[in-house]
């Protein structure tokens, strides 16, 4: 049996930022585009580490613990980060004979 992937972006952002905003819609929007992946959007209000960490860089956008985006939101940017990550676990699937 093989290693299931996680395609699960997070979106760290906080209330009232309007970049956090609009990055929650067209992430969603380019989600749209990738049913397989999923996003879930974390205030970093609620924990002190987060807050400190991203404070001046939201909205952030990570898989796993690697930063895909953060600031000003370009849809294309995370498109091509998605299209490649699925290229590869194709890759990965086909060399393990799993398609």
């Amino acid at each position: 049996m093989g290693l299931k992937r996680h395609r699960h972006l997070t979106l760290y952002s906080r209330p009232g930022c309007m970049l956090c905003e609009e990055a929650a819609i067209l992430l969603d929007f380019v989600l749209d585009e990738f049913p397989e992946w999923t996003f879930e959007e974390v205030n970093i209000d609620q924990d002190e580490a987060l807050s400190l960490r991203f404070l001046y860089e939201i909205p952030v956008v990570m898989h796993d613990e690697e930063i895909w985006s953060y600031g000003k939101f370009d849809t294309e940017t995370i498109r091509n980060r998605l299209l490649q990550k699925n290229l590869r676990n194709e890759t990965c699937k086909a060399r393990n004979g799993l398609l």
